[in-house]
């Protein structure tokens, strides 16, 4: 006698991550940001400089270290100052 198989339900999409609090652009790659941030949430690639989104608080204390101002906030800080 064969045995029922339950039909798979509906797949359920996973929310996508909020954007970090900040982002990297024109970077000169000094690494003061990666020196500074108390999460490392900011980390090297092969293409530059990343924002991990699921550790960035919001600090800003990349943006206030970056010598050449490659760091812009572009949310509501999520952490306290």
């Amino acid at each position: 006698m064969p045995t029922a198989v339950a039909a798979p339900g509906p797949a359920t999409a996973a929310a996508p991550d909020p954007p970090a609090p900040v982002s990297i652009g024109a970077c000169q790659g000094c690494g003061a940001c990666l020196l500074t941030c108390p999460t490392h949430a900011i980390r090297p690639t092969p293409l530059g400089l990343t924002v991990r989104a699921d550790r960035c608080t919001g600090c800003l204390e990349c943006l206030e270290i970056c010598p050449v101002d490659a760091i812009r906030a572009t949310a509501e800080p999520r952490g306290e100052r």
